[in-house]
């Protein structure tokens, strides 16, 4: 390795490491204020604890409730009475024709090409 390749490959690791430590102090200091600037008071927590306690009541109440009354189900619907308009149908499956992919070579078969057997390329 060159020393100017050696060098910049320094300068590149010594930036990483200032930018990383910078990073984490600065990460630590936003956790510290963070936690210092948490403080709440206790009518805000009774406030939201009877908030919560007002949206549970109301959850409850609906769960209470029953819902209506679905309406009966037509009797043609009825899986086990099968009638003529509703018999299964028949399927039947045609194969697609095969595709066939023809290869064409310029000159075809030449001489002293045929192999040790005389003939050509019918393999």
């Amino acid at each position: 390795m060159k020393r100017t390749h050696a060098f910049a490959v320094a300068v590149a690791v010594a930036f990483a490491a200032i930018a990383g430590t910078i990073a984490a102090l600065r990460t630590t200091q936003l956790g510290a204020h963070a936690r210092a600037a948490t403080h709440v008071s206790g009518a805000q927590v009774a406030k939201q604890n009877l908030a919560l306690d007002r949206a549970e009541r109301a959850l409850l109440a609906e769960l209470r409730k029953k819902p209506p009354a679905l309406p009966p189900l037509p009797a043609a619907s009825h899986p086990t009475s099968i009638t003529a308009a509703t018999a299964p149908q028949t399927v039947i499956y045609h194969r697609p024709p095969p595709v066939v992919h023809v290869i064409h070579r310029h000159g075809g078969e030449q001489d002293g090409n045929e192999g040790s057997d005389g003939g050509g390329m019918d393999d």
